[in-house]
C-alpha cells in the first residue's frame, strides 16, 4: 500500500525508475544535472519543502506557530516552552539562587560565613544554609587535622646556644591543628609561617636556660613540654587560631667540629652505663634483702618457739612438783616409796639385771642368766632347721 505520509510524496512502483526522490538525474543520457532556479539539483517539489520547513525550525529554534491567516510565513510570533524565554529565564536564574544557598561542611572541615566580606559566624559539619552569593560567601578549611612542620637541617635553624655557652645540633618536629578558624584566618597573615618562626624561637629560649648536657641526655621530655607551653602560650597572644598538639625533638646532639660528638657520646655511654649498675644493683637488692629477711623471721618464729616450749615445760614441771608436793603432805612415807620406786625404775630400766633366788637349794643354779636368754632369743635363726 502506498505510503501517502512519507517526507518524500507516494512511493512508486519498482519499475517507474524516473519517480526517484532524489529526480531523474538524467542518468539515461550520461549528463550530470543542471542547476534549477532555486539553486539546486533537479528535485522534487516534496524534497524542498522538507528541506525548507527544517531550515526554518533551526532557524527559529522551535516548530513555528502559524498565524491566523494561514501558512509558516515569517511575520508569526515564537515561544520556547510554555513559559517563553522570559519564565525559562527566571526559573534558571532561581536555580542558580537556590545552588548557591546549600552548602555540606564534612565532619573534619569548618566553614566561615562572611557577609558582603564581614565575619558572621562559624558553621560546624553537615547540611548548612546561607544567603545567596554574593551575599553570603563560605570558606571551607579543615581543622580536625594534625598538622606537622620539621624545623632543622641546617646550620642557620639547627644550629642553638645553650645556657652553658656551647653550641647545640637540634632538629625537632611540631604537631599542631587549627582551634579557632575565624581567628586563623583573620587575625594572622600566614599562621603556618608563624607557627614556625614562634617554634624555633620558642626552642632558642628554652635552649638558652639548660646545658648541653641536660639537653643531649635526661632533659629532652622537659624540653619539649616547656617548648610546647611557651610556643602555645604566645600562639594565644597573637591570636593564631592554632593549638600545639606536641613537639617531638628528633636530634640534639654537639656540633661535628672538633670531635665534640665523641667526647659527648662518651659521656652519655657513661651515664647509661651508671644506670645500668643502679638498676642492677638495685634488682640484687630485691632479691638478697627478702630472702635475709625471710630467714630472720624464720629463727625469730625459731627462738619464740622454742621459749614457749621451754617454759611450758617448766610450768609443767613446777605443776608436777606442787602436785607430788601436796600428796607428800598428805601421805609422807607413801609418797616417797612411791618416788623411791620410781626413780629406781627409771634407773634400771636400761640395764641388764640376773635374778637371784636366796631359797634355792644345792646343786640348782641359784640365778636365772636372762641376759643370755635374751641373747638367745635375738640369735635364734628367722627360718626353723629342717
Amino acid at each position: 500500500m502506498p505510503d501517502s505520509n512519507s517526507p518524500w510524496g507516494p512511493k512508486k512502483g519498482s519499475g517507474d525508475k524516473g519517480n526517484s526522490p532524489w529526480g531523474s538525474g538524467n542518468k539515461g543520457n550520461g549528463k550530470k544535472p543542471g542547476p534549477t532556479a532555486s539553486g539546486g539539483g533537479d528535485r522534487s517539489p516534496e524534497l524542498d519543502n522538507v528541506i525548507e520547513g527544517f531550515k526554518t525550525r533551526v532557524r527559529s529554534g522551535g516548530p513555528r506557530r502559524p498565524n491566523r491567516g494561514g501558512g509558516n510565513g515569517g511575520g508569526g510570533q515564537f515561544r520556547i516552552g510554555p513559559f517563553g524565554p522570559l519564565g525559562i529565564a527566571a526559573v534558571v536564574g532561581a536555580m542558580l539562587l537556590i545552588s548557591t544557598s546549600v552548602y555540606t561542611v564534612d565532619q573534619t572541615e569548618r566553614a566561615l560565613v562572611l557577609r558582603f566580606g564581614d565575619y558572621v559566624r562559624t558553621e560546624g559539619p553537615g547540611l548548612k544554609f546561607k544567603l545567596p552569593s554574593p551575599i553570603e560567601t563560605t570558606y571551607k578549611q579543615e581543622t580536625e587535622i594534625i598538622r606537622k612542620d620539621a624545623i632543622g637541617g641546617n646550620d642557620l635553624t639547627s644550629l642553638m646556644l645553650t645556657g652553658d655557652e656551647n653550641i647545640v645540633d637540634i632538629n625537632f618536629t611540631v604537631l599542631w591543628r587549627i582551634n579557632d578558624l575565624a581567628d586563623y584566618y583573620f587575625e594572622v597573615d600566614d599562621p603556618a609561617k608563624a607557627v614556625i618562626a614562634v617554634a624555633e624561637s620558642a626552642m632558642r629560649e628554652i635552649v638558652g636556660k639548660n646545658d648541653l648536657e641536660g639537653i643531649i641526655t635526661t632533659d629532652r621530655l622537659a624540653i619539649t613540654t616547656a617548648v610546647r607551653d611557651l610556643m602555645q602560650q604566645t600562639l594565644n597572644e597573637y591570636k593564631a587560631g592554632v593549638r600545639v598538639v606536641e613537639v617531638q625533638l628528633q636530634k640534639a646532639d654537639a656540633p661535628d667540629q672538633g670531635g665534640v660528638v665523641d667526647a659527648f657520646r662518651d659521656v652519655v655511654d657513661a651515664a647509661q652505663e651508671r644506670e645500668t649498675t643502679i638498676n642492677q644493683a638495685v634488682a640484687s637488692q630485691n632479691t638478697i634483702v627478702p630472702e635475709a629477711r625471710g630467714v630472720a623471721s624464720q629463727i625469730l618464729q625459731d627462738a619464740e618457739a622454742y621459749r614457749d616450749r621451754v617454759i611450758a615445760e617448766a610450768e609443767g614441771e613446777a605443776e608436777r612438783f606442787n602436785l607430788i608436793y601436796q600428796e607428800y603432805r598428805r601421805a609422807p612415807v607413801v609418797t616417797r616409796q612411791r618416788m623411791y620406786l620410781e626413780t629406781i625404775e627409771e634407773v634400771y630400766a636400761p640395764a641388764e639385771k640376773i635374778i637371784l633366788d636366796s631359797e634355792a637349794g644345792s646343786g640348782i643354779v641359784p640365778y636365772l642368766p636372762l641376759d643370755q636368754l635374751g641373747n638367745r632369743n635375738t640369735q635364734r635363726p628367722s627360718t626353723p632347721p629342717r
